[in-house]
C-alpha cells in the first residue's frame, strides 16, 4: 500500500460519537435490558425500528408491542443487539451515491453472518464472550460499505465488474482503491474504537491459515460467511467447527435458513428507508 493509498483510508467515514456509545451499551454482554432500553432511546429512530421488526418482520399475526422491552422478550437480546446495532449503522452510512452497492443485500447478509456466529458461539470455546461473535460477524464486511460510501465512483466500477463471479472484489478493489475492503475493513474499526478482536477479525476472516491473535474467534466469522453463502446447507467448513455434533448444525441450520427470510424483511426496510 503507497502512501497516497494510506491518505486515501484516512478519508473513511467516522462514527458519531452517540453512536458509538449506544453501540458499546447494545453489544455489553454485562448490560441489563433496562440500560439497553435507555441507550436506544437516545436514537428514536432506531428504537422504532427494532419494535417495527418485532411487530412485522418476525411475528406477524400477535399482538403489537410498543416498547424495546417488549421487543426483547418476543425476540430475545441477542436478536435485538443485531437489529439496533444493524439499524444505528446503516442509518449513518448510506451508499446511494454508488449505484451498484445493494444496501439491503449488504445488511442481509450481515445479519445473517451475526445471526449464525452467535448461535455457533453457544458450542465453541473462544477468546471472547458471545457478544463479539455477533459484532463481528455484523461488521465483517463493513470495508465494502466504507469503500462504496467514500469512493462511491471507484467501487461503483468495482461492484460491475465483480458482478459477473470471473474477479475476485479484492483485487479489483486493490486496482481502483489501492487497497481491499478488509484493510479498510479494519482501518474503520480502529478509527470507530471498537476492540481490537472484533478487528482482527475482520481483517483476517478471508484467511483460513490465519493463525494469530483471536484466531478461534477469526475462524468462526470465516465459517458462518462461507455456511451462509451456501444457504446454510450442508456441513460448515473450518476446523473451528469440528467439535460440534452434525444434529446441532442440522439445528442451527434450520434456525439461521428460518432466520433469513425474517431479516430480508428487516433489511429490504433498512435498505429503502430515506
Amino acid at each position: 500500500m503507497t502512501e497516497q493509498d494510506l491518505e486515501k483510508l484516512e478519508e473513511l467515514p467516522t462514527l458519531p460519537r452517540f453512536v458509538r456509545d449506544i453501540l458499546a451499551v447494545v453489544n455489553d454482554k454485562d448490560a441489563p435490558l433496562a440500560e439497553v432500553a435507555r441507550a436506544l432511546a437516545v436514537d428514536p429512530g432506531t428504537s422504532a425500528r427494532v419494535v417495527a421488526a418485532a411487530n412485522a418482520a418476525f411475528f406477524t399475526g400477535y399482538q403489537p408491542i410498543y416498547s424495546v422491552d417488549d421487543a426483547a422478550v418476543r425476540l430475545g437480546l441477542n436478536r435485538v443487539r443485531v437489529l439496533a446495532s444493524t439499524a444505528l449503522l446503516s442509518a449513518q452510512f448510506r451508499a446511494d451515491a454508488c449505484p451498484a452497492f445493494d444496501q439491503a443485500r449488504f445488511w442481509c447478509a450481515s445479519m445473517n453472518v451475526a445471526m449464525c456466529a452467535s448461535k455457533l458461539a453457544n458450542y465453541v470455546p473462544l477468546e471472547t464472550g458471545t457478544p463479539a461473535s455477533y459484532l463481528a460477524g455484523l461488521v465483517h464486511n463493513i470495508g465494502v460499505l466504507a469503500n462504496a460510501y467514500t469512493f462511491p465512483q471507484e467501487m461503483n466500477r468495482v461492484l460491475v465488474e465483480a458482478a459477473d463471479g470471473a474477479h475476485c472484489i479484492e483485487a479489483l478493489e486493490i486496482d481502483h482503491l489501492g487497497f481491499d475492503h478488509l484493510q479498510s475493513g479494519a482501518a474503520v474499526l480502529r478509527r470507530w474504537e471498537l476492540p481490537e478482536p472484533i478487528i482482527t477479525a475482520v481483517s483476517h476472516h478471508a484467511d483460513p491459515d490465519y493463525r494469530g491473535e483471536w484466531s478461534r474467534l477469526t475462524a468462526m466469522i470465516g465459517a458462518s460467511v462461507d455456511w451462509y453463502r451456501h444457504g446454510f446447507e450442508g456441513a460448515p467448513g473450518g476446523r473451528i467447527l469440528r467439535g460440534i455434533s452434525e444434529s446441532k448444525l442440522r439445528n442451527i441450520a434450520m434456525s439461521c435458513q428460518r432466520e433469513d427470510k425474517q431479516l430480508q424483511v428487516f433489511s429490504a426496510q433498512l435498505g429503502s428507508a430515506a
